[in-house]
């Protein structure tokens, strides 16, 4: 664009800015994704698990219930509540204590994932405990990189 010598000085039209910095819109975008891209990948993986290998993948007793088939509710809740959750934790950290949010949050994030796995339980199989902690490792792999690589600062 050529300035009118008319006019005097160019003037280029400048956006407004914007209220949210590129930083937050992204956090604001890709943590909500990883959740779904989580929760879609352990439906995925059910479904051809007990569909199209039929298998009964089982979960173990507990709380005086008898090992039982994993409803389609069970995936769904396990997959979103714990991530969630985190993401809350990871929100109050970056607020609180911005300077070590990131690390804080990952070494409580691998601990809940590790602490969560199956190690035992009674009436399931050593297939079915594999089976499941895989469930565990298909949605921390999606969630726990995008947590990290959005964190506001890194630590």
């Amino acid at each position: 664009m050529t300035p009118d010598p008319s006019q005097g000085a160019a003037t280029v039209p400048t956006a407004p800015p914007s209220t949210l910095r590129p930083r937050e819109t992204a956090h604001r975008v890709v943590r909500p994704a990883a959740i779904g891209i989580g929760l879609l990948a352990n439906l995925l993986y059910v479904f051809v698990l007990t569909h199209l290998a039929g298998y009964d993948l089982r979960t173990p007793e507990a709380l005086g219930r008898p090992a039982q088939s994993i409803p389609i509710s069970l995936v769904i809740a396990a997959s979103i509540v714990p991530t969630m959750l985190g993401w809350g934790l990871l929100e109050l950290l970056e607020r609180r204590v911005p300077r070590r949010a990131t690390a804080i949050w990952t070494v409580l994030a691998l601990l809940v994932l590790v602490g969560g796995l199956p190690y035992r339980g009674a009436g399931i199989t050593p297939s079915d405990r594999f089976l499941l902690a895989l469930m565990h490792l298909i949605v921390g792999a999606a969630v726990v990189p995008a947590f990290v690589i959005t964190s506001r600062r890194r630590s």
